[in-house]
């Protein structure tokens, strides 16, 4: 049987691993979100779209469902990284008119 302390060591290893694997998949995230931007100009789409965030809502709960997390936490965390995406938009979109002025 592992000691607690090899254990503990054990899942904080786990643990780093994970969370360079969320930043990994937050960078990616952010990463299509410049995307999008220039998709939603040659669009002439607005950056915010309420029916594609009850959409995400709607595929969160689910999820928290399943994988029995609170949806409140996950929702807050899900938030606070489309609030970036949307200001990642903005700025993609701003810096291409900027071009466009010059």
């Amino acid at each position: 049987m592992e000691n607690p302390m090899e254990r503990l060591r054990s899942i904080r290893k786990e643990i780093d691993e994970i969370d360079e694997k969320l930043v990994y998949l937050i960078s990616k995230r952010t990463e299509y979100a410049k995307e999008i931007a220039h998709l939603k100009m040659k669009l002439n789409c607005p950056i915010n779209d309420e029916k594609r965030e009850m959409e995400i809502k709607k595929r969160i709960y689910e999820l928290c469902k399943k994988y029995n997390l609170d949806f409140e936490m996950v929702w807050n965390v899900m938030g606070i990284l489309m609030e970036y995406n949307k200001r990642i938009q903005r700025e993609e979109i701003n810096s291409k008119n900027n071009k466009k002025l010059h």
